[in-house]
């Protein structure tokens, strides 16, 4: 425990001089493989903490992932956070429905901004069927948000495309290399970005 609390502290002096928290961007698909849980949830109460965490109590809707131990840690339904958003804190709403990616540590469910947490309601159809399904057959795919093409049959890249982050999904094919799935609203989204670029220049 000693060692935990000494871990936050060196973590909170380092943050004072930074300011803000500060994460490198990933697709969905990149926080559901990289994430030890899943879930869709109803925020309850929220408490906020003295030291460095504030927590949440949730209605857990849906478990999309799951290690062992997330599924011990999410039994009570309670998420924490750091209390300070230069620690990458993320501040929930009450009565809001999110999905959320986090991580397990000494069997509690943390949540932070460097995962992904988005509301229900703003979450694209095809995320949505992402996070049931599709995003976890993907996990043997990587996706680099990246402007540099890769001869790697195991990756996909996107250039900070947010076409690809609300509508992509990453997959093999027959040929077992990955490649971004055919999707009619990644096509739409796609074409109108171009013509938008069009009429600008």
């Amino acid at each position: 425990m000693l060692t935990r609390w000494l871990a936050l502290a060196l973590v909170a002096a380092s943050w004072r001089v930074a300011d803000a928290c500060t994460c490198a961007q990933a697709h969905p698909q990149t926080h559901f493989c990289n994430s030890d849980f899943v879930i869709v949830g109803r925020v309850q109460k929220t408490f906020r903490g003295k030291d460095f965490y504030d927590a949440y109590k949730l209605k857990i809707r849906n478990i999309y992932k799951a290690t062992p131990k997330a599924r011990v840690a999410l039994q009570s339904g309670r998420l924490l956070t750091p209390s300070q958003e230069s620690l990458c804190g993320v501040s929930l709403q009450p009565r809001e429905t999110y999905v959320i990616t986090g991580r397990v540590v000494h069997l509690e469910a943390h949540v932070h901004l460097c995962g992904f947490v988005s509301r229900w309601r703003d979450v694209t159809p095809r995320q949505r069927k992402g996070f049931r399904l599709l995003y976890k057959q993907g996990c043997t795919c990587k996706v680099h948000m990246s402007k540099r093409r890769t001869k790697s049959p195991n990756t996909c890249v996107t250039a900070n495309d947010e076409c690809y982050e609300r509508h992509g999904i990453c997959l093999h094919d027959r040929e077992h290399r990955c490649r971004w799935t055919r999707a009619p609203a990644l096509t739409r989204c796609l074409q109108a970005t171009r013509f938008n670029s069009t009429i600008m220049t």
